[in-house]
């Protein structure tokens, strides 16, 4: 789709770490940043030492989000130390499961065998337990209705207090109904290029994961870090009742800093100071036409007088264009606008734009020497012609428009000779290492 140099959304809690450049590094410590209520860790964080998560506590985190499973083939061998250590420093232990299932049945597959290491690991039934959607793998079938079965078959297996972590790219790309898991038991995950304290985003939902390359003074390796709003993550739990956070309803806030292509964690939008804008703009070597700040496809568009199409991909088009089974002319000058009420000519082709833009072909026929797609030909009537005709001062022959080179040909009566560059040769001529005479008063014909 169109990525952002200004804010990017990117995967997170995965297997596989990976520090993007377009994420800021972020310091534990940093004025005017989100709060670090969370801490996700996985294998790539090693053991970590009880002095660590001390060290992160310091900094205001209160819960961790340990890595268990992966699909139904890996299990975490630090997960142990992870959540013996997190729970000596004084921080709430939640757990995690990467998911890879493409449908109901794997997914329930991928919940049992999730469950099975949490029991292994004396994890009470009280913990609560997230399922990392985000994989390409994932983006198969009905995304949500696997995503359902997942969590039902946890809940039959006694475990209640579930949330679901993914990102507004995944959304949008597999049409995941979230309404369906409880906006409280949300984990999104978008990164600003500049998070601050006063923007916070996606705060109708339970946490924000805000950045995904943040370091702790004196604690080795980087971070996934997370604002909690109330989710399951750091309520306190007890056996008897429990009164859930009630969510505060947010207005969303646009930023006046928002300027370009962003993920605003709503969607990709164009912003102008702050503004959804409607118009034209120009990025990435190509103008797109956005809508309060939805780019638009597949449509005409007016401005400064003219009419433009955006095709599928966004982009305004130029050139010849078949819309709607009927052709328009856009120029292949980087204007891009139709032409209409004129002539216009297109691959030696002529052609009248009406006043809305639809061409006609005018039935002209080609004649003489053309640049075609195929090369340069000499045409009659519309035909290729074979035999000499005078171009630029000199005779040449062509067969089928083709212009000759090098060859002898026979025609009135006479013989004649077209040199290497195809004219018609004169004078005393070596050919073949016989000396030739085709005259000198332009006539040409082999005396």
């Amino acid at each position: 789709m169109i990525a952002a140099t200004s804010i990017v959304s990117m995967y997170a809690l995965s297997t596989n770490y990976v520090t993007a450049n377009s994420v800021p590094s972020i310091t534990a410590g940093e004025a005017n940043k989100p709060r670090m209520d969370l801490v996700d860790v996985s294998s790539w964080n090693k053991a970590l030492s009880v002095t660590d998560f001390q060290k992160m506590k310091a900094h205001g985190v209160r819960g961790v989000i340990v890595k268990l499973t992966e699909g139904n083939y890996y299990v975490s061998p630090v997960a142990a130390a992870q959540i013996s250590n997190a729970r000596a420093a004084g921080l709430i232990v939640s757990a995690y499961h990467y998911a890879k299932y493409r449908s109901p049945q794997e997914a329930t597959q991928e919940a049992d065998y999730f469950a099975n290491q949490v029991q292994k690991l004396g994890l009470p039934t009280t913990t609560v337990l997230a399922n990392d959607l985000e994989d390409s793998q994932t983006q198969t079938g009905n995304v949500t209705n696997n995503a359902l079965a997942f969590r039902d078959r946890l809940t039959a297996l006694g475990y209640q207090r579930q949330m679901l972590y993914t990102a507004p790219y995944y959304i949008t790309q597999t049409q995941l109904d979230v309404n369906l898991f409880g906006n409280r038991n949300i984990c999104m995950a978008s990164y600003p290029y500049n998070p601050t304290s006063d923007n916070l985003w996606h705060q109708q939902y339970g946490a924000w994961q805000w950045n995904s390359n943040t370091n702790f003074p004196g604690v080795t390796g980087v971070f996934d870090v997370s604002v909690d709003y109330g989710s399951k993550f750091l309520e306190e739990h007890t056996t008897t009742s429990h009164q859930a956070m009630q969510p505060k309803p947010v207005e969303k806030k646009e930023s006046l800093h928002y300027q370009g292509y962003i993920d605003d964690g709503t969607a990709w939008r164009w912003y102008e100071k702050g503004r959804l804008f409607t118009g034209f703009r120009f990025y990435r070597g190509a103008y797109y036409w956005f809508k309060n700040g939805v780019r638009q496809v597949n449509q005409w568009e007016s401005a400064w007088g003219n009419r433009y199409y955006v095709g599928f991909d966004g982009r305004a088009v130029q050139g010849l264009q078949t819309i709607n089974k009927k052709q328009y002319y856009f120029g292949n000058n980087g204007t891009f606008y139709l032409r209409t009420n004129q002539k216009v000519t297109i691959n030696n082709q002529q052609f009248i734009a009406n006043k809305q833009g639809a061409l006609t072909k005018v039935n002209t026929k080609r004649q003489g020497y053309l640049n075609t797609s195929q090369g340069w030909r000499w045409f009659e009537n519309d035909h290729l012609f074979t035999g000499f005709r005078f171009y630029m001062g000199a005779y040449y022959w062509f067969e089928k428009g083709v212009r000759q080179e090098n060859k002898w040909k026979s025609v009135w009566g006479y013989r004649y000779y077209v040199g290497p560059d195809g004219r018609t040769v004169q004078g005393h001529r070596k050919i073949n290492g016989h000396w030739y005479y085709f005259g000198n008063d332009h006539t040409f014909y082999l005396r």
